[in-house]
Protein backbone atom coordinates (compact mmCIF):
# COMPACT_ATOMS: atom_id res chain seq x y z
CA UNK A 1 0.00 0.00 0.00
CA UNK A 2 1.39 3.36 -1.04
CA UNK A 3 1.01 5.87 1.77
CA UNK A 4 3.04 8.70 0.26
CA UNK A 5 1.07 11.79 -0.57
CA UNK A 6 1.79 14.32 -3.22
CA UNK A 7 2.93 17.24 -1.09
CA UNK A 8 3.17 19.67 -3.96
CA UNK A 9 0.54 22.36 -3.78
CA UNK A 10 -1.03 23.13 -7.10
CA UNK A 11 -0.98 26.83 -7.82
CA UNK A 12 -4.09 28.40 -9.21
CA UNK A 13 -3.78 29.48 -12.80
CA UNK A 14 -6.16 31.49 -14.92
CA UNK A 15 -6.65 31.27 -18.63
CA UNK A 16 -5.55 34.60 -20.06
CA UNK A 17 -7.40 35.88 -23.11
CA UNK A 18 -5.30 36.04 -26.27
CA UNK A 19 -6.03 39.77 -26.60
CA UNK A 20 -4.39 40.41 -23.23
CA UNK A 21 -1.37 38.28 -24.12
CA UNK A 22 -0.84 40.08 -27.43
CA UNK A 23 -1.41 43.51 -25.89
CA UNK A 24 1.16 42.68 -23.19
CA UNK A 25 3.64 41.69 -25.91
CA UNK A 26 3.11 45.07 -27.61
CA UNK A 27 3.79 46.76 -24.25
CA UNK A 28 6.99 44.74 -23.78
CA UNK A 29 8.27 45.53 -27.28
CA UNK A 30 7.49 49.23 -26.77
CA UNK A 31 9.63 49.27 -23.61
CA UNK A 32 12.48 47.71 -25.60
CA UNK A 33 12.16 50.42 -28.28
CA UNK A 34 12.19 53.16 -25.63
CA UNK A 35 15.16 51.64 -23.75
CA UNK A 36 17.11 51.23 -26.98
CA UNK A 37 16.52 54.82 -28.02
CA UNK A 38 17.33 56.10 -24.53
CA UNK A 39 20.59 54.15 -24.23
CA UNK A 40 21.56 55.10 -27.81
CA UNK A 41 21.84 58.73 -26.69
CA UNK A 42 24.98 57.72 -24.79
CA UNK A 43 26.67 56.13 -27.81
CA UNK A 44 29.66 58.35 -28.72
CA UNK A 45 28.83 60.74 -31.54
CA UNK A 46 25.05 60.39 -31.39
CA UNK A 47 24.47 63.54 -29.31
CA UNK A 48 26.99 65.60 -31.27
CA UNK A 49 25.26 64.65 -34.52
CA UNK A 50 21.87 65.43 -33.01
CA UNK A 51 23.07 68.88 -31.99
CA UNK A 52 24.08 69.59 -35.58
CA UNK A 53 20.53 69.01 -36.80
CA UNK A 54 19.01 72.27 -37.88
CA UNK A 55 15.33 72.99 -38.34
CA UNK A 56 16.40 74.69 -41.59
CA UNK A 57 17.69 71.43 -43.03
CA UNK A 58 15.24 70.30 -45.67
CA UNK A 59 13.46 67.11 -44.88
CA UNK A 60 14.38 66.87 -41.18
CA UNK A 61 10.78 67.45 -40.16
CA UNK A 62 9.67 64.69 -42.54
CA UNK A 63 12.29 62.33 -41.12
CA UNK A 64 11.18 63.07 -37.55
CA UNK A 65 7.54 62.67 -38.57
CA UNK A 66 8.30 59.32 -40.22
CA UNK A 67 10.00 58.05 -37.05
CA UNK A 68 7.13 59.33 -34.89
CA UNK A 69 4.61 57.65 -37.18
CA UNK A 70 6.54 54.39 -37.15
CA UNK A 71 6.86 54.36 -33.36
CA UNK A 72 3.21 55.27 -32.83
CA UNK A 73 2.07 52.06 -34.53
CA UNK A 74 3.09 49.71 -31.68
CA UNK A 75 1.70 52.20 -29.15
CA UNK A 76 -1.67 52.23 -30.86
CA UNK A 77 -1.61 48.43 -31.29
CA UNK A 78 -1.59 48.04 -27.50
CA UNK A 79 -5.11 49.51 -27.46
CA UNK A 80 -6.35 48.19 -30.80
CA UNK A 81 -5.49 44.63 -29.81
CA UNK A 82 -7.90 44.96 -26.91
CA UNK A 83 -10.59 46.83 -28.84
CA UNK A 84 -10.81 45.30 -32.32
CA UNK A 85 -12.86 42.30 -33.36
CA UNK A 86 -10.90 39.03 -33.65
CA UNK A 87 -10.78 38.74 -37.45
CA UNK A 88 -9.13 42.11 -38.19
CA UNK A 89 -7.21 41.94 -34.91
CA UNK A 90 -5.65 38.62 -35.88
CA UNK A 91 -4.66 39.88 -39.32
CA UNK A 92 -3.11 43.10 -38.00
CA UNK A 93 -1.19 41.20 -35.31
CA UNK A 94 0.33 38.92 -37.93
CA UNK A 95 1.11 41.54 -40.59
CA UNK A 96 2.37 44.51 -38.53
CA UNK A 97 4.87 42.61 -36.35
CA UNK A 98 6.09 40.85 -39.50
CA UNK A 99 6.83 44.21 -41.10
CA UNK A 100 8.57 45.39 -37.94
CA UNK A 101 10.77 42.25 -37.87
CA UNK A 102 11.92 42.97 -41.43
CA UNK A 103 12.52 46.63 -40.55
CA UNK A 104 14.40 45.80 -37.34
CA UNK A 105 16.72 43.39 -39.11
CA UNK A 106 17.29 45.74 -42.05
CA UNK A 107 18.07 48.74 -39.83
CA UNK A 108 20.38 46.88 -37.47
CA UNK A 109 22.49 44.77 -39.82
CA UNK A 110 25.58 46.92 -39.37
CA UNK A 111 25.42 47.81 -35.69
CA UNK A 112 28.24 46.64 -33.44
CA UNK A 113 26.77 47.79 -30.14
CA UNK A 114 25.91 44.82 -27.92
CA UNK A 115 22.99 46.50 -26.17
CA UNK A 116 21.38 47.31 -29.51
CA UNK A 117 21.89 43.79 -30.86
CA UNK A 118 20.41 42.36 -27.66
CA UNK A 119 17.36 44.65 -27.74
CA UNK A 120 16.88 44.03 -31.46
CA UNK A 121 16.95 40.28 -30.85
CA UNK A 122 14.46 40.65 -28.02
CA UNK A 123 12.22 42.89 -30.14
CA UNK A 124 12.28 40.33 -32.95
CA UNK A 125 11.46 37.52 -30.49
CA UNK A 126 8.56 39.49 -28.97
CA UNK A 127 7.25 40.35 -32.43
CA UNK A 128 7.42 36.70 -33.51
CA UNK A 129 5.58 35.71 -30.34
CA UNK A 130 2.90 38.30 -31.17
CA UNK A 131 2.53 36.77 -34.63
CA UNK A 132 2.40 33.24 -33.17
CA UNK A 133 -0.33 34.10 -30.64
CA UNK A 134 -2.32 35.84 -33.37
CA UNK A 135 -1.86 32.85 -35.70
CA UNK A 136 -2.99 30.48 -32.93
CA UNK A 137 -6.00 32.67 -32.05
CA UNK A 138 -8.58 30.33 -30.47
CA UNK A 139 -11.71 29.62 -32.48
CA UNK A 140 -15.10 30.36 -31.01
CA UNK A 141 -16.82 27.28 -29.61
CA UNK A 142 -19.85 28.05 -31.81
CA UNK A 143 -17.75 27.67 -34.99
CA UNK A 144 -16.15 24.37 -34.01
Amino acid sequence: MNTTKDISTPFEDYKINVKLKISALWIAVMFCYVYGDYIEVYVPGVMSEALLVSADRKGIQYEFFAVALLMSIPSVMIFLTLALKPTINRRLNIIIPGLFVVLLIALNLETVWGFYLYLTGLEVLLSLMTMWYAWQWPKSEMTQ
